[in-house]
């Protein structure tokens, strides 16, 4: 599909001040970032070069959109959803990587050139079912030539940075997790692959939002449309107090109807123990880097699929850090009504 764009983008690209480039460089990620729009979201630089083929994705109103900030559940939520989309096909679902059978969305934007891209083709010629994945996450979405007939995306991006009729029309999933739940499990991803900084400092360049954007402002732009029939907004504490709740919710809101039995069996596919387990959900998208990318890395024996629990964060926040986490959500909870179940005042 090749989208022709009718309209500008109205969210304006600016790098990243430099007081908030040395911030993140003295945290050890020295990165060109750019803010965008007037909630100044930080995205890296490929977000100028396609932010009008973005904003003007053809949305189809029987999409199912997954959106979310990083390690809030995304994961858990896109297994469930394209397994009640597609008959609860378990067997389909072992046989191909989640990161193929549910395209994140922007992914190919901040990943792909096409130097990078005849590279990795070159080196896995020889292994089909690997090769078929790496195609598949390196194309842009608008430039697929074949699309299922329900579209089941996950996407990181605000909702104003994606097209406007994505909030109206398509049917829209929202997960969001107390921030402290998810700067630590963000933190954890990033020392699979990378460096990290003290996690104090790692707080700091997280509560300016420089890691994922500004976490307020963004989970606000869902919360403020909750209310909307193609709307679910959910937090994932409470998916993973009650997952059996969880599945029968988003399959009323999806329209599919399934027996008590194959409800049970998709409770149990979904459990933790199971899910940590599933090579299919385990599969990131570093894992299909070169071999020279993947060499250059030390993997520390973190899964991606990491507890599935709450309240982890209390393994690497201080008392101090803590408290300052708490007064910097409660400040901002004088511009909202949305209440975390586990801060609930």
């Amino acid at each position: 599909m090749v989208v022709k764009t009718l309209r500008k983008n109205p969210n304006e690209v600016r790098p990243l001040p430099e007081e908030l480039f040395n911030i993140m460089k003295k945290a050890g990620k020295p990165w060109e970032l750019y803010q965008i729009g007037p909630k100044n979201y930080v995205r890296w630089p490929n977000y100028k070069k396609y932010k009008d083929e973005i904003y003007n994705f053809p949305i189809r109103k029987n999409d199912v959109w997954i959106n979310t900030l990083g390690r809030s559940g995304t994961t858990l939520m896109t297994e469930m959803v394209w397994q009640i989309c597609n008959d609860m096909d378990f067997e389909k679902g072992f046989e191909k990587p989640l990161i193929e059978r549910v395209p994140y969305f922007e992914y190919a934007t901040f990943r792909y050139n096409e130097e990078r891209k005849e590279e990795l083709l070159k080196e896995n010629a020889n292994d089909p079912k690997r090769l078929e994945t790496i195609k598949s996450m390196l194309t842009l979405e608008w430039e697929r030539s074949e699309y299922p007939e329900t579209r089941v995306y996950k996407s990181h991006l605000p909702l104003s940075l994606l097209p406007p009729e994505l909030a109206k029309e398509a049917r829209l999933i929202y997960v969001v997790r107390n921030p402290k739940d998810m700067a630590a499990s963000a933190y954890h991803f990033g020392q699979m692959y990378f460096d990290q900084p003290p996690f104090e400092q790692y707080w700091d360049t997280f509560e300016r939002g420089l890691i994922w954007g500004t976490f307020f402002e963004q989970a606000k732009e869902a919360w403020d449309i909750r209310h909307q029939e193609n709307v679910l907004f959910m937090f994932y504490e409470d998916i993973v107090k009650d997952m059996r709740s969880t599945i029968l919710k988003v399959c009323k809101f999806l329209g599919k109807t399934y027996t008590d039995s194959e409800i049970d069996k998709l409770t149990e596919h979904m459990h933790i123990d199971n899910f940590r387990k599933n090579a299919s959900v385990n599969k990131n998208y570093f894992d299909y880097d070169s071999k020279e990318e993947r060499a250059k890395r030390t993997l520390r024996g973190n899964n991606f699929i990491r507890q599935g629990k709450v309240d982890t964060y209390k393994e690497l926040f201080t008392s101090e850090l803590e408290e300052r986490a708490d007064k910097w959500i409660r400040e901002n909870y004088k511009n909202t009504d949305m209440r975390f179940p586990n801060m609930p005042e």
